[in-house]
Parts: structure tokens; sequence; C-alpha cells
């Protein structure tokens, strides 16, 4: 689906950073990770801008990518950065089963992942097996250690903008977030493809 592209709002800030503002989600899954932040997982859409604006401004610093969780330093007003640590839910066991078994019997997804790329289709794929690859309401928990009590906080948001940067830049983070690394999706994938074979 085509939805409205993040960042045609009016123009926050002002100045040349403004004009020239900095998009995220250029790729589909980025995009969608932002769309699924921003609608269907319920932050607090006031914080959402003040967070990209400050993504935009360089103040996260390296977002760091493990299994079920992202982790990021933000710089605030004050010396030292806050921690920001986003939580994604995992898939159980038997619901990677799901999805991997629902892309495998798809020959042309499957040689699509084990090529290095992620068409949008593999979401339909996973979607068919009743499980969704991008987060929804309560799947995701950005935790800040700043003194705001929102949920979230500007420093959370910048960092769920920045990792759309991520997204774009390798969508097999989102197969990370949910628990596993490329080479354990792609190797389950071959498994499936050699016993179908």
């Amino acid at each position: 689906g085509t939805g409205p592209a993040s960042g045609t709002g009016p123009a926050s800030g002002t100045g040349p950073a403004a004009s020239e503002a900095r998009e995220f989600g250029r790729t589909w899954w980025g995009r969608a990770w932002l769309e699924a932040l921003e609608q269907r997982a319920r932050l607090d859409p006031d914080r959402l801008p003040r967070g990209r604006d400050y993504a935009r401004s360089g103040a996260v610093g390296e977002l760091t990518l493990a299994p079920g969780e992202a982790r990021a330093m933000v710089r605030g007003r004050k010396t030292e950065p806050y921690q920001v640590r986003i939580r994604v839910r995992r898939f159980a066991d038997d619901e990677w089963d799901r999805v991997l078994e629902a892309i495998a019997a798809r020959l042309g997804h499957a040689a699509a992942l084990l090529d290095g790329e992620l068409p949008p289709e593999i979401a339909d794929d996973a979607a068919g097996a009743g499980l969704d690859l991008l987060p929804g309401g309560g799947e995701v928990g950005p935790r800040c250690d700043c003194p705001d009590d929102a949920d979230p906080c500007k420093h959370s948001a910048a960092a769920c903008y920045l990792l759309a940067d991520t997204l774009d830049a390798d969508p097999f983070a989102l197969f990370l977030l949910r628990g596993r690394t490329r080479d354990q999706v792609l190797a389950g994938i071959r498994a499936l493809r050699r016993g179908a074979a």
C-alpha cells in the first residue's frame, strides 16, 4: 500500500535545517516501520515529531541491534547522553516456524530472501500465517532513562526514527527485532526448501 508519506505536514522548526529536512523511511520497510509506530503502536503522536527533529539534528548516537531490541545513546540538554532501549516483541519458535514455512512455500519469495532482498510480499506471507512482521499496539516498548514520563519521550522517539534508517539500509533488521538473525532466517528457509525438494 502507499500510505501518506511521512513528513508531508508543516515543517517544524525554522532555518535551513527545516527546508532541507531529512526524510526517514526511504524504502518500503523503513516507511512501514514508521507507519506501524505512528498508527498502530499508538505511541504519543505529540512526541513523535519532536523525536524526528531530534533525530535530524544528529542527537542520536550509533544504534546497536540485538534480537528483540535496539539500543542507542541520545544527547539531550544535559552533558551525559541518555540511554534508550527499544524492545520489540520477539516471535516464539512456533511463530517463526509458521512465518518461515509460509515464505519457503513461495519459491520466488524464498529465492529473493536468499539473494538478500526483502520484497514487500514477505509481509503478506507472514500475515497469511497469522503474524505481522511489523509491530502493532503494545509490541514496541521504548524506554529512556531521562526524567520525562511521556511514552515515548523525544529521545526514545528519535531512536525510533533512526531505526527506520537502519531498516532502509538492511531490511533484515526487522527479522532481528523479531528475534532471529539474518543467518538464522536464511538457514531456516534453506532447510525448508531442501525438505520441499
